[in-house]
């Protein structure tokens, strides 16, 4: 069993999607892109995902892959 991170298809284009190519080549995480994740005022102005549904959101796409190493750790830290 390992963590899910979803991605909106539509904020793939505010730059997570370079993020999401990066943790997908992650082998302890499991990452799903659906069309929609209700959240349509956060995705128009910031990068996000949910991580085991908890929203992630930052300034910069560089900042949400930071905030999704440091929930990937401590996931591992609780779970593993």
């Amino acid at each position: 069993m390992f963590p899910l991170i979803e991605f909106c298809q539509t904020n793939l284009s505010s730059g997570t999607e370079v993020i999401m190519d990066r943790i997908e080549q992650m082998d302890d995480v499991d990452v799903m892109v659906s069309s929609c994740l209700s959240e349509c005022t956060l995705c128009e102005q910031r990068p996000f995902c949910l991580f085991e549904g908890e929203r992630l959101s930052a300034n910069t796409p560089e900042e949400l892959f930071v905030l999704i190493k440091a929930s990937l750790k401590e996931w591992h830290e609780e779970y593993m």
